[in-house]
């Protein structure tokens, strides 16, 4: 168990938390979201070239009176213009995420987690005391290429916390099922794509909420250990993969069971 998961130390705490998980977090999103707007300006950029192009176009073909071209122009002029458009508002969008402040962050993770901001900062609190697990459920490229805003989770005292880009926080009493899930994504290699599959470990809670998060095998069956260690009432599956497209039939078979007791 050693090799998924260790105790919250001091040095760990200052170097991924010194202000907090979320002030973490935040400062993760920015860096990402400032990457993101770079690609998004070079590409609004050349929309708005393509756009002044082409209605410079128009007006020379108009002048000339080539009237054939026209509706070719404007089908030009208008694939640039909601190309603009669209871009622009992304990048406002963008803009406003890096403005953020933490509070933003507690609030936004209290929606999504479906629990008052008040639990978010207990576990925020948590996070940085000694019997707080570090969890290194991925390794090798999986963990190199992780999406979540920290590339290790959190089990505290009370509360998991898988450093997923929505920021949910989940209570250990509440869940109700810890198992794996499979999804795919699609790379292509040239002339044709080829599927990837990926082992996940999903939690749902009795609210509602679920995550999940790239996991390996072994990392996987220790936390379920762990969690049916807290909470008895957690399905596991039977230790079974749920598939891709069984997942809302399954949180949906879990969820009826709490109301059914």
């Amino acid at each position: 168990m050693t090799d998924f998961f260790a105790n919250m130390d001091s040095d760990y705490a200052r170097k991924h938390f010194p202000n907090g998980v979320f002030e973490s977090a935040m400062k993760t999103i920015r860096r990402r979201s400032v990457v993101f707007m770079f690609f998004m300006g070079l590409f609004f950029a050349g929309s708005l070239y393509g756009l002044f192009w082409s209605i410079g176009r128009t007006m020379e073909l108009s002048a000339e009176g080539r009237d054939d071209m026209m509706g070719v122009c404007m089908v030009i002029c208008g694939f640039f213009g909601v190309a603009a458009l669209v871009t622009g508002l992304l990048l406002v969008i963008l803009l406003r995420s890096t403005r953020k402040k933490r509070g933003d962050y507690i609030a936004a993770a209290a929606k999504n987690s479906r629990l008052p901001e008040s639990e978010i900062e207990a576990f925020e609190q948590q996070a940085v005391a000694p019997d707080c697990y570090i969890l290194r459920l991925t390794a090798g490229l999986d963990r190199l290429l992780s999406s979540g805003t920290n590339k290790d989770g959190l089990l505290t005292k009370d509360y998991i916390y898988l450093a997923d880009a929505s920021q949910i926080v989940m209570r250990v009493d509440q869940l109700k099922a810890c198992c794996f899930y499979e999804y795919s994504y699609y790379v292509n290699t040239g002339k044709t794509s080829k599927k990837i599959l990926c082992l996940a470990i999903l939690l749902v809670a009795s609210n509602g909420v679920s995550v999940f998060s790239d996991t390996t095998e072994q990392a996987g069956k220790a936390l379920m250990a762990l969690l049916k260690e807290r909470n008895s009432g957690i399905d596991l599956n039977g230790g079974k993969v749920v598939p891709e497209g069984a997942l809302e039939a399954y949180k949906k078979r879990v969820l009826e069971t709490l109301i059914s007791h």
